[in-house]
Protein backbone atom coordinates (compact mmCIF):
# COMPACT_ATOMS: atom_id res chain seq x y z
CA UNK A 1 0.00 0.00 0.00
CA UNK A 2 1.25 3.62 -0.80
CA UNK A 3 0.25 6.58 0.75
CA UNK A 4 0.45 9.88 -0.72
CA UNK A 5 1.57 12.69 1.24
CA UNK A 6 -0.04 16.33 -0.05
CA UNK A 7 1.38 19.57 1.70
CA UNK A 8 -1.39 21.19 3.44
CA UNK A 9 0.94 24.11 3.58
CA UNK A 10 -0.75 25.38 -0.25
CA UNK A 11 -1.95 28.41 0.33
CA UNK A 12 -5.18 29.70 -1.90
CA UNK A 13 -5.01 32.73 -3.90
CA UNK A 14 -6.48 35.62 -1.72
CA UNK A 15 -9.71 36.49 -2.42
CA UNK A 16 -10.24 40.28 -3.66
CA UNK A 17 -13.75 40.70 -3.32
CA UNK A 18 -12.91 39.66 0.65
CA UNK A 19 -10.03 41.77 0.40
CA UNK A 20 -11.78 44.84 -0.97
CA UNK A 21 -14.55 44.36 1.20
CA UNK A 22 -12.31 44.53 4.51
CA UNK A 23 -9.22 46.91 3.51
CA UNK A 24 -11.07 49.24 1.69
CA UNK A 25 -15.27 49.19 1.86
CA UNK A 26 -16.02 49.05 5.12
CA UNK A 27 -13.08 51.60 6.70
CA UNK A 28 -13.60 54.34 3.69
CA UNK A 29 -17.81 53.98 4.13
CA UNK A 30 -16.81 54.56 8.28
CA UNK A 31 -14.66 57.10 7.32
CA UNK A 32 -17.05 58.88 5.29
CA UNK A 33 -19.45 58.98 8.54
CA UNK A 34 -21.64 56.04 8.43
CA UNK A 35 -21.78 53.57 11.30
CA UNK A 36 -20.17 49.93 11.67
CA UNK A 37 -23.69 48.26 10.73
CA UNK A 38 -24.26 50.58 7.84
CA UNK A 39 -20.77 50.33 6.30
CA UNK A 40 -21.43 46.71 6.73
CA UNK A 41 -24.76 46.76 4.80
CA UNK A 42 -23.62 49.14 2.20
CA UNK A 43 -20.20 47.03 1.49
CA UNK A 44 -22.35 43.45 1.11
CA UNK A 45 -24.86 44.91 -1.44
CA UNK A 46 -21.60 46.42 -3.12
CA UNK A 47 -19.19 43.16 -3.41
CA UNK A 48 -22.68 40.93 -4.29
CA UNK A 49 -22.95 43.65 -6.86
CA UNK A 50 -19.12 43.22 -8.08
CA UNK A 51 -19.63 39.52 -7.61
CA UNK A 52 -22.71 39.49 -9.98
CA UNK A 53 -20.28 41.63 -12.45
CA UNK A 54 -16.90 40.70 -12.64
CA UNK A 55 -15.16 37.43 -12.48
CA UNK A 56 -12.37 36.81 -9.65
CA UNK A 57 -9.74 37.70 -11.97
CA UNK A 58 -11.19 40.38 -13.30
CA UNK A 59 -12.11 42.16 -10.07
CA UNK A 60 -8.44 41.39 -8.83
CA UNK A 61 -7.10 43.65 -11.93
CA UNK A 62 -9.49 46.18 -11.30
CA UNK A 63 -9.01 46.54 -7.47
CA UNK A 64 -5.36 46.67 -8.40
CA UNK A 65 -5.77 49.16 -10.73
CA UNK A 66 -8.16 51.19 -7.72
CA UNK A 67 -5.21 50.78 -5.28
CA UNK A 68 -2.78 52.34 -8.07
CA UNK A 69 -4.80 55.59 -8.16
CA UNK A 70 -6.58 54.41 -11.75
CA UNK A 71 -9.53 57.16 -12.15
CA UNK A 72 -11.61 54.45 -14.47
CA UNK A 73 -10.87 51.90 -11.50
CA UNK A 74 -12.56 54.36 -9.30
CA UNK A 75 -15.34 55.19 -11.19
CA UNK A 76 -16.27 51.88 -11.79
CA UNK A 77 -16.43 51.16 -7.91
CA UNK A 78 -17.89 54.21 -6.84
CA UNK A 79 -20.68 53.55 -9.72
CA UNK A 80 -21.38 50.57 -7.82
CA UNK A 81 -20.86 51.64 -4.13
CA UNK A 82 -23.39 54.98 -4.97
CA UNK A 83 -26.20 52.38 -6.22
CA UNK A 84 -25.89 50.40 -3.13
CA UNK A 85 -25.98 53.81 -1.15
CA UNK A 86 -28.93 54.72 -2.51
CA UNK A 87 -30.75 51.02 -1.58
CA UNK A 88 -29.04 51.09 1.77
CA UNK A 89 -29.55 54.53 2.97
CA UNK A 90 -33.54 54.03 1.36
CA UNK A 91 -33.83 51.02 3.66
CA UNK A 92 -32.64 52.14 6.78
CA UNK A 93 -34.51 55.55 6.71
CA UNK A 94 -38.12 53.83 5.72
CA UNK A 95 -37.15 50.91 8.43
CA UNK A 96 -40.36 50.11 10.90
Amino acid sequence: MSIVSTSKNVSAAPDPFADFYQKNCVPEAQASGLTKEESRKLCNCTVNTLKSKHTFNDFQNLLSRYRNRDPKAKEILTSYGTACFDKVLGDLLFED
